[in-house]
């Protein structure tokens, strides 16, 4: 661009050398005369957080004439201070290129990669007050030449579309922090993408990030969301966690209680092979045993049977009579009365 274009800087902090090596004049903030003369383009790239403060602390026609141009990654508050503080005859546009000093991976003087870098990456611009459009269009065609993707777009659109998500990028970028993401010999296409998102945010300064902050309306609930999602993280995990150890007790719990069962249904098989074994061994000594019962009964049944055929007072029995031809027996009569006793 230094190239077919004049090109200067001014900046708080001293950068001539990097201007001198890409060829662009410096000048100190205190020369601020000096620096817009004879300018057609200037482009306010500073921190949302600053950009009111800028733009007061500049005479309105140190501008007058000129093509004012903000490149703040929200567009919607710089357009409303530009169209407050500047008169009429200031052309105001405002642009998004949604690309950075991240997005090239040569040297700052490599204009050829520098060029091609650009190459589809998106430029979102809102042509706010434009009287000289043939000027804007020049500004404009830098990046077409680059073959950047073109947008045309309000600020307010704009910051519809992109605040949220460029908030949340750079929120995770900062989360995830280039020291938790060493690099690594192979690694996925995932962690890549993330070691890209913590390396394109890690150049951004605070103040950037803040104003993307301040000036999104949704960004606290962003952030909320964000301590949600982590919290319902933790929990799921620690549910996880809880099932498991539960798990793995239960099963060693019903392992420790299958095998007593185990072990008690053993001890019975033993206990009833040995009495198996003791009556075939009696059975094998003594046949006849089979026939009779047990010698307790049989004394209760001879006792019974006695009991009931004999009355409860003894009867005589009826006297027998001597048979012809014997001799009765000595000191017996002839009727002998027997009493059973």
């Amino acid at each position: 661009m230094a190239g077919t274009h004049k090109v200067r800087c001014i900046d708080q902090m001293d950068r001539s050398k990097e201007a001198d090596r890409i060829d662009v004049e410096y000048f100190p903030m205190f020369d601020m005369h000096n620096f817009l003369e004879d300018l057609d383009v200037v482009v306010f790239a500073v921190p949302l957080i600053e950009f009111e403060d800028v733009i007061r602390n500049i005479a309105a026609n140190q501008l007058s004439g000129k093509l004012v141009v903000e490149v703040c990654p929200l567009s919607a508050h710089p357009k409303k201070i530009l169209l407050n503080h500047l008169g009429g005859d200031v052309d105001i546009l405002s642009t998004h290129p949604m690309f950075g000093p991240s997005d090239r991976s040569g040297t700052i003087d490599d204009e050829a990669h520098l060029k091609y870098s650009w190459d589809g990456q998106p430029m979102v611009y809102d042509m706010v007050r434009i009287s000289d459009v043939r000027r804007a269009d020049s500004f404009l065609f830098i990046f077409e030449r680059a073959r950047c993707q073109m947008v045309a777009m309000t600020a307010e659109e704009h910051d519809k579309l992109t605040a949220d998500a460029e908030f949340v990028t750079h929120l995770t970028g900062r989360i995830l922090d280039r020291h938790m993401l060493p690099a690594t010999p192979v690694s996925s296409r995932e962690y890549a993408a993330l070691c890209d998102v913590a390396e394109m945010t890690s150049g951004d300064t605070l103040d950037m990030f803040y104003g993307l902050y301040k000036y999104n309306p949704n960004a606290k609930e962003a952030m909320a969301k964000m301590r949600e999602n982590l919290a319902r993280i933790e929990r799921q995990l620690a549910g996880k966690e809880a099932y498991l150890t539960a798990k793995a007790e239960l099963q060693n719990s019903e392992r420790q209680k299958l095998l007593a069962e185990t072990r008690h249904l053993l001890e019975q098989i033993a206990i009833d092979d040995a009495s198996i074994s003791v009556r075939k061994s009696r059975s094998s000594g003594n046949p006849s045993s089979r026939s009779l019962p047990p010698p307790s009964n049989r004394v209760a049944n001879s006792s019974l049977g006695r009991s009931a055929a004999s009355p409860s007072k003894r009867e005589p029995l009826a006297p027998k009579k001597h048979v012809a031809g014997s001799r009765p027996p000595s000191g017996a009569s002839e009727q002998i009365i027997f009493y059973q006793p």
